[in-house]
C-alpha cells in the first residue's frame, strides 16, 4: 500500500459520531490513530484518496456501516475464557434450573459472541450437564461483526484455539481435520445444532426480534467499548428479556455500576455475576 492516508481530527469526530449513533461504541480520541491504521487499508480498497472522500463514501452506502464494524471492533475470546464462570454455572445454576424448570428448556444468550468459543463453550457445558436427559437446550450467539460469526456458523479452529479445551470433550464434541484440513478442528453437528448464530446490533435491542425468559445471558468484555449511558440501556434490556431469576454475567472488569439499579434490580452473586431481582 502506497498512499500515506490521514484521519483529521474533524473526520475522525463525524465517523465516531457516527458510529455510536448506530453500534454504542464510544471511539475516544485516543483510538484516532488506530481507526486511522485498519480504515486506511479499506480506504485502499476502495481506490479512495482521503479519509474526507470515504466519510461521503460511509454516509450514501448503508452496508458500508458492516465492513467498517468488522474492521474496527476487537475479537478477542477463547474456549472456557473466565473458567469460574462456568464452573459457577455447573455447581449453583444449572442444578437450580433443573430443579425448577417443569418444561425441561433452557435458553441461553452469548451476546458478543465473537468466533463463537464462549457459545461452543456453553455448549459443551449444558450437554453434558443434561446428557441422556429430554431437555431442550438453545443457545442464542450473536454479535455485530459478520465476519467472526461466520467463523462461528462454520464451527471450525486451530489446534492453538482449542487446547483450552480438556481432551476427552475435544476427542468426544469436535472432529479432527484431514488433509488440507489437517490440524483444524469442527464441531459436531450435536453441539453446531445447539447454537443459533445471528447478527444483532446490541444498541437496537428494543428493535430485536429476541424472546423473553431467558435462563442466563453471557455479556462479557463488552461494554468496555459503550458509554454509561449506552451500558445502562443494554442492562435494561437484558432485566426484560430473563426470567425472574435468571443470571446475567459480565467480564472481569465489567460491573453494573449504579448502585440503585443493583439494590432494587440486581443481586450480585458472584465475581461479576447477577441475578434479575423482581
Amino acid at each position: 500500500m502506497n498512499r500515506n492516508y490521514t484521519l483529521n481530527y474533524d473526520i475522525f469526530q463525524k465517523i465516531s459520531s457516527l458510529i455510536y449513533k448506530s453500534i454504542g461504541v464510544n471511539l475516544h480520541d485516543k483510538k484516532r490513530a488506530m481507526v486511522n491504521s485498519r480504515l486506511s487499508k479499506r480506504l485502499y480498497k476502495l481506490g479512495l484518496t482521503s479519509f474526507e472522500e470515504y466519510y461521503q463514501y460511509l454516509i450514501n452506502t448503508p452496508q458500508e456501516l458492516s465492513q467498517i464494524y468488522n474492521i474496527l471492533t476487537t475479537n478477542v475470546t477463547k474456549f472456557f475464557r473466565e473458567e469460574y464462570h462456568f464452573k459457577f454455572i455447573k455447581e449453583q445454576v444449572l442444578p437450580r434450573i433443573e430443579k425448577r424448570n417443569k418444561n425441561k428448556s433452557i435458553r441461553v444468550w452469548s451476546a458478543g459472541c465473537s468466533s463463537g468459543e464462549e457459545a461452543y463453550s456453553l455448549a459443551i457445558i449444558l450437554r453434558e450437564y443434561f446428557i441422556n436427559t429430554s431437555w431442550n437446550i438453545k443457545i442464542l450467539a450473536t454479535d455485530i461483526n459478520t465476519d467472526v460469526l461466520k467463523t462461528g456458523k462454520e464451527g471450525i479452529y486451530s489446534y492453538d484455539k482449542v487446547n483450552a479445551i480438556p481432551y476427552d470433550l475435544l476427542k468426544k464434541y469436535f472432529k479432527l481435520g484431514r488433509g488440507k484440513q489437517a490440524n483444524l478442528f469442527k464441531a459436531k453437528e450435536e453441539l453446531r445444532d445447539l447454537i443459533e448464530f445471528k447478527k444483532l446490533n446490541l444498541n437496537q435491542l428494543e428493535d430485536s426480534s429476541i424472546k423473553d425468559n431467558l435462563d442466563f445471558i453471557f455479556c462479557r468484555n463488552v461494554f468496555i467499548y459503550f458509554r454509561p449511558k449506552t451500558r445502562e440501556k443494554i442492562i435494561k434490556q437484558f432485566y426484560q428479556k430473563l426470567k425472574s431469576d435468571g443470571y446475567l454475567f459480565l467480564g472481569h472488569s465489567e460491573s453494573i455500576n449504579s448502585s440503585r439499579q443493583v439494590e432494587q434490580k440486581w443481586r450480585s452473586v458472584y465475581k461479576t455475576t447477577y441475578q434479575k431481582i423482581t
